[in-house]
């Protein structure tokens, strides 16, 4: 007889079990945290010109971390992606990092020089969106691809169990929704409230952080209806044992700009213009971004769960 823990190991199509997927989630609050923070040291001492090499430094440690927890949450990749994933991450860390210690050596404490030379300031803000925008899409694609692969059989909830798992995620998605819509909204109708701008971004980057979260909650669920056995299928348009590339796809979107808007709307919060990155043009698209691919990713997820209450069996034969 074959049992399913031997299936799900010649399966390369199953992924991170409970224990790798906790692990995977904590290294994106990690990378979230730490790439906000380096953010906002750049930030920081672009617009008060110190010239100490502390602060760099210490965003040095920063983006080393964020690429510890990027190449952590690439580990749950097959071979070829994984490896792809850990050079471009690599490489992306090396260039910021060389961009921050060529800025320390050249300019010492004369960070002036920086406005006599504006190939080099060209050059300097080219590296930094290419990395800036660059990055989070990388840990972004990872995250869902890493997520949206199945999960052992015997680790598969039972149906009610992922039911009632999708509503919580789907709540999650609609409340990080909810809560960056209305900020904008509340911003266009009373334009003289200085409340709304002076708290609004602190509220958006919130909202962000839980569309974030709940977009891997939710992607999470589908994978696992999807890893239901035959005669369990989940409910979709797909068959049981893949992960619909809508899903995958929407996950991203949300993934992706919910990481650029929780980043821009914490330097935002700080009281720093969106000079930074993409501008203002990323903080609307980030913004719709996570408004609309979080809305339709609810309704999908709500529509993953099967409908049967038999729990999926581990044994088979």
């Amino acid at each position: 007889m074959t049992t399913a823990s031997n299936t799900d190991s010649h399966n390369p199509r199953i992924g991170l079990d409970a224990r790798r997927m906790a692990i995977t989630i904590v290294a994106a609050l990690v990378f979230l945290v730490t790439w906000i923070d380096a953010g906002l040291l750049e930030v920081k001492a672009q617009d008060s010109y110190v010239s100490s090499p502390g602060p760099s430094l210490l965003r040095l440690a920063l983006i080393a971390v964020a690429g510890a927890a990027a190449i952590t949450i690439a580990r749950g990749l097959r071979p070829i992606p994984r490896s792809v994933l850990i050079v471009v991450t690599v490489f992306l860390c090396a260039v910021e990092a060389l961009k921050s210690i060529f800025t320390i050596d050249t300019f010492g404490a004369d960070t002036g020089d920086l406005a006599d030379n504006p190939a080099l300031t060209t050059a300097l803000g080219a590296v930094s969106l290419i990395v800036t925008v660059g990055f989070p899409i990388v840990v972004a694609l990872a995250l869902a691809a890493v997520t949206a692969q199945l999960v052992p059989i015997a680790e598969a909830a039972a149906p009610a169990v992922l039911r009632r798992r999708s509503r919580i995620a789907a709540i999650g998605l609609f409340a990080a929704t909810g809560i960056v819509f209305l900020v904008w909204l509340l911003r266009t109708m009373f334009v003289d409230a200085m409340f709304l701008f002076e708290y609004g971004d602190a509220v958006n980057a919130l909202g962000a952080a839980v569309g974030l979260v709940s977009a891997i909650a939710a992607l999470r669920v589908i994978a696992e209806a999807r890893s239901l056995p035959a005669d369990e299928p989940a409910v979709g348009p797909t068959l049981s044992g893949t992960t619909p590339r809508s899903a995958r796809t929407l996950a991203f979107v949300v993934i992706a700009c919910g990481l650029h808007l929780c980043w821009e709307s914490t330097i935002l919060t700080v009281g720093y213009p969106p000079a930074v990155a993409m501008g203002y043009p990323g903080w609307v698209v980030s913004m719709f971004g996570l408004v609309l691919g979080s809305l339709v990713l609810a309704v999908r997820t709500l529509n993953c769960a099967p409908t049967g209450d038999i729990a999926p069996t581990t044994e088979a034969g």
